[in-house]
């Protein structure tokens, strides 16, 4: 699959040596958002932090392309316990996904969590795993990232604020199965206008990339032969929360994964 992969230019791209935490006014992460499709915050976590990550990953040695560590099983990882219990990580969810969408659940806080494992591309060369998240907010903190050229280092690739929100959980699941089709995949991939309908975010360990999960057509480039991708990714305000519908759909969608 040929790439042009044009990143968006952005000073926070790269890490400083300082911790920052989540320090970002709420209003300024939707508004860039809302206008460049993600936001950046620096060093939102710490060296020592990605070195948890980094060791539990170590001993992930399954033989697959791909292994996600997520549901009750990455709830109980101590160094995700951790992050989600930051309060300005709280805070900071909470108020940019009460601005972004005012109908959502007051009670639902809690994030859903998942670690990310890829080991070099693709062996059956599927197209790339666009989907739409079920959350109003979606947080990718990168542990690990391949260095390789562009196209081939595992970017975070973004059709940013595609579609709106959804009433319906009926109409969601329905537009879900169609856009997650490898068919559909396939057709968009021909027609998608690379730099023009896309967003691509060359990611550095220790920031944090926030973008609309649930408005957002996203996936992950592909890794060069030889390398590993390790990301933490927190979803946030399930817009179609206590939905039993969309939670089997879910579990139909994790067995449908790449493997």
């Amino acid at each position: 699959m040929d790439v042009d992969v044009r990143e968006r230019e952005d000073a926070t791209t790269h890490c400083g040596a300082t911790h920052t935490g989540f320090a970002a006014t709420a209003p300024d992460v939707v508004a860039e958002i809302d206008l460049a499709g993600s936001a950046c915050l620096p060093s939102a976590v710490s060296a020592g932090w990605l070195e948890q990550v980094r060791g539990f990953a170590a001993d992930m040695v399954g033989g697959q392309h791909e292994m996600m560590i997520e549901g009750v099983e990455a709830a109980g990882l101590p160094f995700l316990q951790e992050l989600t219990a930051d309060a300005g990580l709280r805070h900071l969810a909470e108020s940019v996904a009460r601005l972004a969408y005012p109908g959502g659940d007051d009670d639902d806080r809690e994030f859903d969590c998942a670690v990310r494992i890829i080991d070099g591309p693709d062996p059956q060369d599927r197209p790339l795993w666009l989907h739409y998240d079920a959350s109003v907010l979606t947080v990718v903190l990168p542990v690990l990232v391949p260095e390789a050229t562009a196209g081939q280092s595992g970017e975070l690739v973004l059709c940013p604020n595609r579609r709106g929100y959804r009433r319906s959980v009926l109409i969601n699941v329905a537009e879900k199965a169609i856009a997650q089709s490898d068919a559909y995949r396939r057709r968009f991939l021909r027609r998608l206008r690379w730099g023009l309908d896309t967003e691509i975010v060359s990611m550095t360990p220790g920031n944090a990339y926030l973008f609309w999960g649930y408005r957002s057509y996203h996936a992950t480039l592909p890794c060069a032969p030889g390398t590993r991708r390790i990301t933490v990714v927190l979803h946030y305000k399930n817009v179609h929360a206590h939905s039993r519908l969309l939670e089997r759909a879910k579990a139909v969608r994790a067995l449908l994964r790449p493997a």
